[in-house]
Order: C-alpha cells, then structure tokens, then sequence
C-alpha cells in the first residue's frame, strides 16, 4: 500500500524544498507492488535531488583533493636529470602546473546527481539498484530462452519437418543461412567443403535484424530478378517467419500464423512449398547423401564427412562436443545464476582440454580425414575468442593458448581453403553483442579481425 505525506521544507544543495514522503507497506502476496513502490520512492528523490542547480552540483571533489588537484605538477621528460634552475624558471613552472586528469567537458550528460548528494543514503540506493537491475534483467532472460529453477539455460528444439527423405537430385531446394549462427555456420562449412554448388541448392543468406522481423531476428535480403520470376513471393520477400507461415499455409487457419520459433538454418522444397528440415544434423546428412549420389553419378571423387559405417561413433561425438562446448557456452551466457554458469564453466573447460589432447595423436577430431564433427567444432572455435569468452564469459582463454587446437584450425583452412569463405568473423561475433542486448546494455561491439586475421594469428 502506498500513502503520502508533506513534510516540512529541507535543505538541498542550498535550497529550501518542500518533500513528500512516501509511506510502503510491504505486501508479500504481491512482490511487484513493493518493487513500484519503493521505486516511486527513489525517483521521487531522484527528481527532488536533480531541482537543485548544475552548479550546486558540479563538483564533489574534497577540498583537499581539489586543492592537490591544481597543484599537481607537470611530468618532466627526464625525471632524473639534475640540473639547476634559476629562480624565473623554477617560478615559471610552478605557475605552469597541468594535471592526470581530464578536465569537465562544457557539455556533459544530464544526471540526478544521486551518488554524489548522498540522499537517498547510498547504503540503502545500491542494494536498491542491483536488486531491480537483477530483476529486469532475469525477465528478460526468461522471456528470451528457457531456463530450469536453479537458472540453468534450457535448449529447446524447435524441429520443424520429421525424418525427411533424401534429396532428389533433379529437385529444387534452398537453404536460409545466417551468418552470425554457429548452427547455420556449421551448414554452410558443409556446403563450402563437399563443394555443392549454388545451382544446385542456393543458398538465401539472411540478416540478423530483430527490430524489422515480425517475428525471430532473420529479415530476408532483397530478391534477385531471376528469383522474382521463379518463386513464390513469401518465400523470397520479408523475414523468415513470413518463410514458415508459407510452408505451413494448409494447416494454418486463414489469417493465422506459425506459433512456433522460427529458426535457421532452414532447407525448404522451393516447388512443393514445404520445409524439409530446420535441424543442421539433418541438413548436413542430406547434403552428404547429396552429394555422395551426385558425385558417383557424375563419376567423380568427393568428400565424405559421414561414411558408411561410422554413423552412430559420429552420432555419439556430436553428442558429446554439444553438451561440453557447443551447447556449454550458450550455458554459461544464458545462466541465471552461478550455479548453473559455474557447471557450465566446468564443462567448457573440460571439452576444450579433452579436444585439445584428442588432436596431439590425430590430424581431425575422428582419425585421418575430416568429419562433419569437425566442422561442427570449426563453428564453435571461430566464435569462441571474440563473442563466448566475453559475452558469454565462456572460460578458457584463446584458442592460441590450446596448440593442437590451433594447429587443427590451421590446418582445416589450409586442406580446403573455401572455409575461411564459409564465415564473416567480424559480423558474426560482432551480431552477439548487437543483438544480445539483455547481455551488453551498453551495445559496445570489441574490435574483432577477419577469419583470416585470426587464422593466421594463431
């Protein structure tokens, strides 16, 4: 319950105000009216304090300090030569004092001036401020991924299509991609390596803009000509969830949409209008079979990442490298408490020491030649220095310090070269601190290199 009360004038900054009292009664049953009510308190102060004028306010500084502020002396360029001055110039440079720091810009931000008025006292405004700060952003993190009750991230599928056939050779496909998903990465590294070409299969790259998608973060690239002429408009005009509404048109009632999330990487049936699969394990296995049967029809020799035989080894290691590093730094970003980010800590920590041992007796993470694992730690190693190790706060240092690892990563862009083509480093890292806001209020991007760049850094 929230009452109020006029109290008699004080004094703030040298001037008299009148201040009204805020009187809370806490009510258990309704957490969320204590929260506004004790806000309304502090804004209320907040307002009171910001009446008070800029130069009442200006400076905090101790006298004392100020005063060896001004008197802090210039650094001379050689501190330990004697040499003798004479008295006009020892009064000259007593005179010309400069100081470490910066002075106050003519123009600065307007603040409340809160932290340095000292009311609301400031024992009682930081445990406040850290207490609805938490909350917001809890509720945020909430609404943007699941978590258990401990604050443990929760990766839900979102699998649209069900156990679909092999691709016909003489079909018409196409493949959503976004360049910033380690998961559309891992399709496209796919694409780039069995050297499946745009004929073939084209690839639609979408754009990471969550403020113009109806729905998700994917917006769609504007159509070529030829595209325009030989595709249905929904499935090359607006965002990706215009894409999923098409293709679930005959079940969706009129004017109804597609309830789920709308995900990439997608591989959709251009002529029957239907989705083949959005799971990237699957699309990468149909790519494979793809272009197995195409190579051996064409009689040529192709790469194999999943050969007959090794399928279920292939399996179990993917399983494995996404509960410890694919899946763990998303754990440690999305965590909403330290339990659950020091378990998954513990995890990221773990698969890159046993990776990094795995490669000291192996050129590839399965034996001699390359597998679709390996391009499944290809995505997540390229992203790991720039985007998990800051904003996720995934651990374990650069991946220069783990020398197998390094060594692999050279070698995998220097056996087939296409990769370093498969990825935009800087926008794909760059796009976690863009749109992660709840991660990066701030929305500072670090300066992050080319894959090339960060190749040959290694």
């Amino acid at each position: 319950q929230i009452g109020y009360d006029t109290c008699q004038s004080i004094s703030i900054a040298g001037k008299r105000h009148k201040i009204t009292t805020i009187m809370m009664t806490y009510n258990y049953r309704n957490k969320s009216c204590a929260v506004m009510a004790i806000a309304v308190l502090l804004l209320t102060s907040a307002f009171v304090i910001g009446l008070s004028p800029a130069s009442s306010r200006r400076s905090s500084i101790h006298p004392v300090a100020q005063q060896n502020r001004i008197a802090t002396t210039s650094i001379i360029s050689s501190p330990f030569a004697l040499s003798s001055k004479s008295s006009d110039e020892e009064s000259q440079q007593k005179t010309s004092t400069t100081s470490l720091y910066d002075d106050l810009p003519a123009k600065k931000p307007w603040t409340f001036g809160i932290l340095t008025s000292g009311f609301p006292p400031q024992q009682l405004l930081v445990p406040f401020v850290k207490f609805v700060t938490f909350q917001v952003w809890r509720l945020m993190m909430n609404e943007l991924v699941t978590h258990d009750e401990q604050g443990r991230f929760i990766r839900e599928s979102f699998q649209a299509g069900n156990n679909p056939a092999p691709l016909d050779l003489d079909g018409s496909y196409r493949l959503y991609l976004g360049n910033p998903c380690p998961w559309c990465h891992r399709v496209k590294a796919a694409v780039a390596v069995l050297g499946v070409e745009n004929q073939d299969i084209p690839i639609t790259m979408l754009i990471d803009d969550a403020e113009k998608a109806s729905k998700g973060g994917w917006i769609l690239p504007k159509p070529s000509e030829e595209d325009k002429t030989s595709i249905a408009e929904e499935l090359i005009t607006g965002d990706l969830a215009g894409v999923y509404n098409f293709c679930y048109r005959d079940i969706l009632g009129e004017r109804e949409r597609y309830h789920g999330r709308c995900t990439a990487p997608l591989l959709v049936d251009v002529n029957a209008g239907k989705i083949v699969t959005n799971e990237s394990n699957e699309i990468m296995v149909l790519l494979n079979d793809y272009s197995r049967r195409k190579g051996s029809f064409a009689d040529t020799t192709t790469i194999d990442l999943r050969p007959v035989g090794m399928e279920e080894e292939l399996d179990k290691a993917t399983k494995y490298w996404f509960n410890l590093l694919w899946n763990g730094a998303y754990r440690c970003g999305f965590a909403t408490s330290q339990v659950a980010y020091d378990e998954a800590a513990s995890d990221v920590l773990k698969g890159l020491s046993e990776m990094n041992d795995l490669l000291a007796s192996r050129p590839y993470l399965m034996g001699d030649a390359i597998t679709e694992v390996d391009l499944k730690n290809f995505a997540w190693v390229t992203r790991h220095d720039y985007a998990y190790t800051i904003i996720f706060k995934s651990p374990g240092g650069r991946i220069a310090q783990y020398r197998n690892i390094a060594a692999w990563v050279k070698r995998m862009v220097s056996d087939y070269p296409k990769l370093l083509e498969s990825l935009d480093m800087s926008d794909a890292c760059g796009s976690y601190y863009r749109q992660l806001f709840m991660l990066n209020f701030g929305r500072i991007v670090p300066n992050i290199p080319s894959a090339r760049e960060w190749v040959s850094a290694l």
